[in-house]
């Protein structure tokens, strides 16, 4: 489900960079980034914690972060609001569906939740593209919340009133802290290299750098989807490593062979951004430390750890840092490099919290 999900989401912004220009790309997927930021702070890493609490059938907890979330999107969405109507719409959906999916995962639902992934895999294309041809880049966005909103009906329906919120959270703040934390540093650097880039280079290399970026989550599909597995696997208490060195080689390969085939793919299909075409290949590379990262945080929150959400810092930091730098100096090739090495010292950063909670156990 997850794979299919990601390979249509995918799709759907190659459709959009075929039909716009690199500086329209640009545009959409600045105020994109400003949802998808605003989404990630507001719901504070919930999505994590309450897939690991129900895997653990800790219901009163989970019930408590639901609500919590509720509130705290419906806040932020109303802020964003202020700055772009339909960017707090997309805000409020891209949370309430990350929500009832990891609902889904944490009660091991897999089936309907591969489901809900394809559905809402083909809304995404259908819908903004549709209200494209009728509302231009408005309608885009429009219709990914709507989208979202749709595949987010099982989130509405399970909110319960009938719990301690306060208490609840409380109690458990600290793990939830660094749940949020491991959200931000794996969904943020989706979105907050988008607020840096455009003050630096303008909508036009931001486009660029956008459909590089957006061919990198679409390989990206092993790892999130390992994530998402092993985060409820591990938390009952199972353990999978050979699929994890299974899924280790597979990126390699992967990384590999798309280094190799992306000066044709842009060639062929996407001409007006083939400046960007060495930078995407320095890009690819990403996977592969992607992929290890991925499986060093499902093992540390199963833990409820209470450090794994620092390794944030380092990547949002490093990325925060490197970017202006590398940017300015050697534009589309400098901010590969830059993603590229947060991404390293992000999985190096784990791997150190990872081996010192194994000596204290």
């Amino acid at each position: 489900g997850k794979t299919f999900s990601t390979i249509l989401q995918a799709l759907f912004y190659l459709i959009l960079a075929a039909l716009l220009d690199p500086e329209s790309y640009g545009n959409i997927s600045y105020i994109i980034a400003l949802a998808g930021t605003f989404a990630i702070v507001s719901r504070f890493g919930s999505n994590h914690s309450v897939t690991v609490y129900l895997a653990k059938n800790n219901i009163p907890l989970a019930n408590s972060i639901n609500l919590l979330t509720l509130i705290t999107t419906s806040i932020a969405s109303v802020i964003l609001f202020t700055v772009d109507i339909f960017a707090g719409l997309l805000c409020f959906g891209l949370s309430m569906y990350f929500m009832s999916i990891h609902n889904l995962l944490g009660l091991k639902k897999y089936k309907k939740f591969m489901i809900m992934e394809i559905i809402r895999g083909f809304l995404i294309i259908s819908i903004p593209i549709g209200f494209y041809f009728l509302f231009e880049l408005n309608g885009i966005l429009l219709g990914m919340s709507l989208s979202y909103l749709i595949c987010s009906i099982d989130f509405f329906k399970n909110i319960s009133l009938k719990q301690n919120m306060i208490y609840e959270i409380k109690k458990n703040f600290k793990t939830l802290m660094h749940n949020f934390g491991v959200d931000f540093s794996t969904r943020a650097p989706r979105f907050i290299d988008k607020l840096i880039i455009f003050p630096i280079l303008g909508f036009t290399n931001l486009g660029i750098y956008q459909l590089n970026i957006q061919i990198l989550f679409g390989l990206e599909i092993l790892p999130l989807a390992l994530h998402s597995f092993l985060l409820s696997e591990e938390s009952s208490g199972k353990k999978h490593n050979k699929i994890n060195y299974l899924i280790i080689s597979s990126s390699v390969v992967i990384a590999f062979m798309a280094i190799l085939i992306s000066p044709f793919f842009i060639n062929e299909f996407f001409q007006k951004y083939s400046s960007g075409i060495p930078s995407l290949q320095i890009l690819m590379i990403a996977i592969i430390p992607l992929t290890i990262s991925s499986i060093l945080n499902a093992k540390l929150q199963s833990k409820e750890s209470t450090v794994v959400g620092y390794s944030a810092i380092v990547r949002i930091g490093s990325m925060l840092v490197l970017i202006p730098i590398l940017g300015s100096m050697f534009d589309l090739i400098g901010l590969s490099v830059a993603v590229l090495l947060s991404i390293i010292l992000y999985t190096i950063s784990l791997y150190i919290i990872y081996k010192k909670s194994s000596k204290i156990v």
